[in-house]
């Protein structure tokens, strides 16, 4: 039921048949969703799927780049390196889980994950889930999942090198390779570094000058049969960044202080060992990994602060295929995280969070499908948790399908609410959510198509207010209620030999206490990603469009509507060469994303890739 852009490359190795990309579309198999591989056809959840041949050929320079052409994503970025800003289905970032081949990444200080900081390098494709999934991945995963996945492709053989340059003196070098090493073994890297003297981030009083970026990145992974039913591999991943930024306060007179040359230097890092099994119905995998998230903020007057999460993670699943229509899963997850920050001594700086989980599938081949799942987390912070989620889907005739989704979630504290000196609320509670869709979709040879409704509805929002008893102080409360409604429409068909992407989507975001709309998510939001084949070219267009929206929540302060187009095209010189140009922000429209920040002008890209 869910092609979404994958059509497109499918359809770059079946030019001549339409309905044959269709067909593949249907057997590409997802992990994502229930913790197991299984055929995206088979996913009660609403999934998108973004692959490498699409990354290239849209061109795009960032994970954001790539994430705002999904349907149910709002993007508010700032540029190269700056802080971006993901909702998803009206939900902030902090509420989006993110992983790296299924291991949780991200800052337990803030709470999130920097999506400005996370490469495209060595990406094999991405999967994104839209809903609650906390039954099965526990804190975080209120909004949705996004999982990276740069896992070598079984049979794969690629080596090769791209360069890239642009505006704002934007440039690109990197490479990669993958192969079998012997007949049981393989292995892959891939490296990429860029630089952009950038814009300014900010517009004035801030101080205007070029805030530029710079990047190394590095991927890379072994592994070996070491039998018929045992293989295990290693896995690596690491970022270092610097970012330039417009920093500065305003004192008591509304006069701004400028932090002069301000920058973040970023380093990020997973490892991850994993040994699979398989035999008859039943696979087990184990996987043991270590991730980092550092930043470090200093300018030229100040040598500022590090700050840093590092991460341990076991996890051992398990997933048994009793027959055609019944299956199971499950798994015991533990993982440690533990802050430090230089210039900041916390009351507690590590936490342990211990969980098991169960999940289930059962599915009449003719029409009906049942998933549950339920997952019990017991954290040292704030004691233990149980989240649940069950989804049915029935199809009402061969081409069309019911389905309906009802679950629950929530959002742990960080580190920052429960322990920043003299400010942290150790008696915080998690954030809760409760969460509900009902979906019709149907699916065809040339046309994919979905209407779903959903509803979220979440209680003790952590917000930061000044202390009852010492208003100069302020301090993190569960406060806040907010409830999450919306209609999203989406659909995937072929005119002739061009391939449409489109989405629609209607989002009422409130604050339960005041009845406004939460800041920076726009009631109406559409998305037109069109692709075009011919011969040895392919050309790709981009219409995004982003309704109005509120910077303040009292919703004074209107963001103004603007839509983006951005326009791609490659073109296969030889079996080896492939030329690409892009321009980013076609009509050069200005527009605000968010307020006292810049944004990107009308923008030119050229890359070259070859292929041994």
């Amino acid at each position: 039921m869910k092609k979404t852009l994958l059509a497109v490359a499918l359809a770059q190795v079946c030019l001549s048949s339409g309905v044959m990309a269709a067909q593949q579309a249907d057997e590409v198999m997802v992990v994502t969703a229930n913790r197991f591989e299984q055929p995206v056809k088979n996913v009660i959840a609403p999934v998108s799927i973004v692959t490498k041949e699409e990354i290239d050929a849209i061109q795009a320079k960032s994970l954001s780049e790539v994430l705002r052409r999904l349907p149910g994503v709002q993007v508010v970025s700032a540029g190269y390196g700056q802080t971006t800003e993901v909702y998803v289905r009206g939900t902030s970032s902090r509420h989006l889980l993110v992983m790296i081949n299924g291991v949780r990444i991200g800052s337990a200080t803030l709470g999130s994950a920097d999506f400005s900081q996370i490469p495209l390098t060595g990406i094999e494709r991405i999967e994104f889930i839209r809903g609650a999934r906390a039954a099965l991945y526990g804190s975080d995963a209120v909004g949705g999942v996004l999982n990276i996945i740069t896992t070598y492709q079984p049979g794969e053989t690629l080596a090769e090198v791209t360069a890239s340059a642009g505006s704002d003196d934007y440039y690109q070098l990197g490479g990669s390779v993958a192969g079998s090493l012997g007949q049981q073994s393989w292995g892959k890297l891939a490296v990429k570094g860029e630089e952009t003297k950038g814009f300014s981030a900010r517009k004035a009083p801030y101080e205007q000058d070029k805030d530029g970026y710079e990047s190394r990145n590095v991927v890379a992974e072994l592994g070996t049969h070491l039998n018929d039913n045992l293989k295990v591999s290693l896995q690596g991943y690491y970022h270092e960044g610097e970012t330039e930024y417009d920093g500065g306060f305003f004192d008591s007179s509304g006069n701004l202080i400028s932090t002069p040359d301000a920058q973040n230097e970023s380093k990020l890092y997973n490892v991850a060992a994993k040994a699979a099994y398989q035999r008859d119905q039943w696979q087990s995998e184990l996987t043991i990994a270590q991730n980092q998230d550092e930043a470090r903020d200093f300018s030229a007057v100040s040598s500022g602060s590090t700050i840093k999460t590092k991460r341990n993670v076991v996890n051992w699943q398990n997933h048994y295929q009793h027959n055609e229509s019944l299956e199971f899963g499950g798994g015991v997850e533990w993982y440690r995280d533990k802050v430090s920050n230089t210039t900041t001594n916390y009351s507690k700086d590590e936490r342990d969070n211990t969980a098991v989980y169960l999940t289930s599938v059962l599915r009449d081949p003719s029409s009906l499908q049942l998933e549950g799942s339920v997952r019990y987390d017991d954290n040292e912070s704030y004691g233990d948790h149980t989240t649940w989620q069950v989804a049915a889907a029935y199809d009402v005739v061969s081409a069309i399908q019911l389905s309906a989704n009802v679950g629950t979630a929530f959002k742990a504290p960080t580190f920052n609410d429960l322990y920043w000196p003299n400010s942290g609320n150790p008696n915080l509670t998690p954030e809760e959510s409760t969460n509900y869709e009902l979906a019709l979709a149907g699916s065809y040879s040339l046309l994919d198509w979905r209407v779903a409704a959903y509803r979220s509805e979440i209680d003790d929002l952590i917000a930061w207010a000044p202390d009852a008893t010492n208003p100069s102080i302020w301090k993190p409360m569960n406060v806040n209620e907010a409830t999450l409604q919306g209609v999203e429409l989406t659909a995937g068909f072929a005119t002739g030999p061009l391939y449409h992407d489109v989405s629609y989507d209607y989002l009422d975001a409130e604050d339960k206490a005041t009845k406004n709309q939460l800041v920076r998510r726009s009631r109406h939001s559409a998305k037109w990603n069109v692709s075009y084949l011919l011969e040895q070219w392919q050309f790709d267009v981009s219409a995004i469009y982003k309704g109005t929206s509120y910077e303040d929540a009292a919703n004074t302060n209107k963001l103004d509507a603007y839509t983006l187009v951005d326009v791609a095209a490659s073109y296969n010189v030889s079996d080896n060469l492939i030329l690409r140009g892009r321009v980013a922000n076609l009509f050069d429209h200005d527009y605000v994303a968010k307020e006292s920040y810049n944004v990107q002008e009308r923008s030119y890209f050229a890359t070259v890739t070859y292929q041994f």
